[in-house]
């Protein structure tokens, strides 16, 4: 039951490994020259002109020319005008489907990362019944532009946009987990109590509650750290010396059950219990 109904975001995931898998053999076969398509961006005007003043048909139009366009001979100038005519496309009808598809296939892999989002951006505002065009987005923020906190906004918005119970809470515990590799930790925090809020689990509500407890714990010891580093010029070592040093009254809990160490940049982490790293953490 749960692995029918999380399909849709295994799909998604699946489409993005198999796009990337299939391209060298795809670039291995021989292939004619570069489309006639992608050499030339034709004005918005022209374009509705063309298709007599019907901007749909112009929109199905310049999807047409994206589909049908050969890419393994493409350069950057040729991604860069397919990127114009979807980003046109877009804008003669944001709720293209094929239009985002071939957006979030296409044009980030090939240094076109401005013009996927926004396609996906128009597409997620039109179509609020679909959770992947922010979902995509969400990923493209992580993968190409690593902005991990704004890529788990979007997943926060996918989830909104999800009809589906188990896909929406899957969104969320993926926005979670991204949001908390950002190096913003406080903005972290607010977005995993957000969450908390948002959701009518109750089990994640208290999951969610707990994370936000260890990024706090963390932020305690990072700001500790950085007056230890004040006082004495270099890192602590362990969290333990933070306590020695009168900086801490107490050192945190771990509300997992995990241990806090400090690594030799001074980076403060919670390790899992149970964990080879995590067992010799605790014995120290």
């Amino acid at each position: 039951m749960f692995a029918s109904r999380c399909a849709g975001i295994t799909f998604a995931l699946a489409c993005l490994a198999g796009f990337a898998a299939t391209l060298p053999a795809l670039y291995a076969r021989p292939r004619p020259a570069v489309a006639v398509e992608m050499q030339v961006a034709l004005p918005r005007f022209v374009q509705v002109l063309m298709a007599a003043g019907d901007r749909y048909l112009a929109a199905n139009l310049a999807g047409f020319r994206a589909l049908v366009a050969s890419t393994e001979n493409m350069g950057p100038e040729n991604y860069r005008i397919q990127g114009i005519v979807q980003s046109d496309a877009a804008w003669l009808n944001p709720a293209h489907e094929d239009n985002y598809y071939i957006a979030s296939a296409i044009l980030p892999w090939n240094g076109e990362v401005a013009a996927a989002q926004n396609v996906l951006r128009a597409a997620t505002a039109a179509r609020p019944f679909d959770w992947q065009p922010p979902f995509y987005l969400g990923f493209n923020a992580l993968h190409f532009e690593k902005r991990p906190a704004e890529g788990a906004q979007w997943l926060r918005v996918a989830a909104a946009h999800s009809s589906d119970e188990m896909t929406t809470i899957q969104l969320q515990q993926m926005a979670a987990s991204w949001v908390a590799t950002g190096e913003d930790l406080e903005f972290a925090i607010r977005m995993h109590r957000a969450m908390a809020r948002d959701t009518q689990h109750k089990a994640f509500a208290a999951f969610l509650e707990k994370r936000a407890e260890r990024l706090e714990n963390l932020l305690v010891l990072e700001r500790a750290v950085e007056r230890y580093r004040q006082r004495q010029g270099s890192v602590p070592q362990s969290p333990q010396q933070l306590l020695a040093a009168g900086i801490l009254p107490a050192l945190p809990r771990d509300p997992f059950g995990g241990t806090y160490v400090i690594d030799a940049n001074g980076r403060s982490q919670a390790i899992e219990p149970g964990t080879p790293a995590g067992r010799a953490a605790a014995t120290k």
